[in-house]
């Protein structure tokens, strides 16, 4: 069954239930990635792991098979239809989420850990993909909104979540609040079954670009590990990866389905809205890690205020998702893209002296105008760009953009990584900053790409 290339009235939009439903699939992926972070003291307390043999199996995998498998999920609900493939995804999730909870050892858990990974790149791309292709043109801003303030309320309650259960119920259970979830999630999607139609013919006798697929997902996670390493083993990796990458386009120009098709980075809108995604991101979440590291080293400042202080900017990063369908009808994706990244550069403003800064209040107000940012910006960036694309390649679309939105996460902490060599010195922590200031300016120089107006119809 498919949600995605319904036959149905498009213009009667997704039913609550199901829209509901496929809001709470994607947001598992962000969910797992946080809410696990609180638990590994406990987890190598009681499987005799280190914290720093834990980070690498259980985060970091996690990350990499996110990244690596989000155009591979894309691609595979363009070939059985969105639907299955979010049914797909939930399967992971929940084979995933129950090895969790029965897992006596680190690898098991890490194996847990990566079909979780696994499942929410299928369930995010083929969400996209169904929000694209269910909604019309002019309300697509409104529920790309509800998707990324979904998304960032499940990434910021993660780790409080994830410490409440820990406390009370042990780490498994960590694992086990994904159960319910998935349940309700299959529950409601299941209940719309009358607006799902078969993918078409022709797409389903497409083959899967295996080779094109281990090409992508190869070269990433070589880099990627790479990018963690130090000496002659990420350098080694590192090449191995780059040259995986370099193929992998030759690859998609034969392949009768591929799993990335370039020729979208053609279109102005596409490739506008999905390098602002990234230059956004790149610029926001780094923040969330270099925040604690500079209040804590160099202020020696608690970790509660800290906390308050970085859960104001995902708050405002939700209001502004929230309200971002109405502002793009009034001023258009070029004008809202472009404010996002100049409310961006205005919260960076409060960070252009960090030697003055001495508690988490004081930089409060930028962290909120950089929530606030990214908020009105994704939603427009992610209808524009998904917009550009056919039904028949929405998914492959939607594992791009989600592609390039971890891109540049990944871009941003390692730049952290490099630049932040003494976390105890206030110069240090400054250097990153005006490499966030730069990913914007870039970001608002492309919001030009984008249209004017909110489209209307298509």
């Amino acid at each position: 069954m498919n949600v995605a290339e319904g036959s149905t009235d498009r213009q009667a939009g997704l039913p609550p239930a199901a829209l509901t439903g496929m809001l709470l699939a994607a947001a598992l992926a962000p969910l797992g990635s946080t809410m696990i972070a609180v638990a590994l003291p406990r987890i190598g307390h009681d499987l005799g792991a280190s914290i720093s043999e834990l980070t690498p199996w259980l985060v970091s995998s996690y990350l990499i098979a996110s990244i690596a498998l989000q155009s591979p999920g894309g691609k595979l609900g363009d070939l059985i239809g969105h639907g299955r493939a979010l049914m797909v995804g939930l399967s992971l999730v929940l084979t995933g989420s129950i090895f969790g909870v029965v897992a006596g050892e680190v690898h098991l858990l890490a194996m847990a850990r990566v079909l979780m990974a696994s499942g929410g790149a299928c369930t995010v791309p083929a969400t996209m993909a169904i929000l694209r292709n269910q909604t019309p043109a002019e309300k697509r801003t409104q529920v790309f909104g509800l998707l990324g303030a979904c998304l960032g309320m499940a990434a910021a309650i993660g780790p409080l979540l994830g410490g409440e259960l820990t406390e009370r119920f042990g780490w498994r259970a960590v694992f086990g609040a994904n159960l319910p979830v998935v349940a309700v999630s299959l529950l409601l999607v299941m209940r719309s079954r009358g607006m799902f139609t078969k993918a078409q013919a022709a797409e389903k006798r497409q083959p899967f670009d295996w080779p094109g697929s281990v090409l992508l997902a190869g070269g990433l996670t070589l880099v990627i590990v790479a990018l963690r390493l130090t000496g002659e083993t990420a350098w080694w990796l590192g090449g191995g990866g780059a040259v995986l990458l370099a193929v992998f386009p030759f690859r998609e120009r034969i392949a009768a389905s591929p799993v990335v098709d370039f020729s979208l980075l053609r279109h102005g809108a596409f490739f506008g809205g999905g390098t602002i995604i990234a230059l956004q991101n790149m610029a926001m979440y780094p923040l969330l890690f270099q925040m604690p590291v500079f209040f804590d080293k160099v202020r020696h400042t608690g970790a509660r205020a800290t906390g308050q202080a970085l859960l104001a900017l995902t708050l405002a990063m939700v209001v502004g998702s929230v309200v971002a369908g109405r502002l793009t009808a009034k001023v258009g994706p070029r004008v809202q893209t472009l404010c996002g990244s100049l409310f961006g550069l205005a919260g960076l403003w409060w960070f252009r002296d960090l030697q003055a800064v001495h508690l988490p209040v004081e930089v409060m107000p930028g962290l909120l105008l950089i929530g606030l940012g990214v908020g009105i910006t994704s939603p427009p960036a992610q209808a524009a760009s998904m917009s550009t694309v056919g039904r028949e390649q929405s998914g492959m679309a939607g594992g791009m953009l989600s592609t390039m939105r971890y891109v540049g996460g990944v871009a941003g902490t390692t730049t952290l990584g490099v630049l932040l060599v003494q976390p105890t010195s206030v110069a240090s922590h400054q250097r990153p900053v005006f490499v966030y200031a730069g990913a914007l300016v870039v970001a608002a120089a492309l919001s030009v790409l984008l249209p004017a107006r909110a489209l209307k119809k298509d």
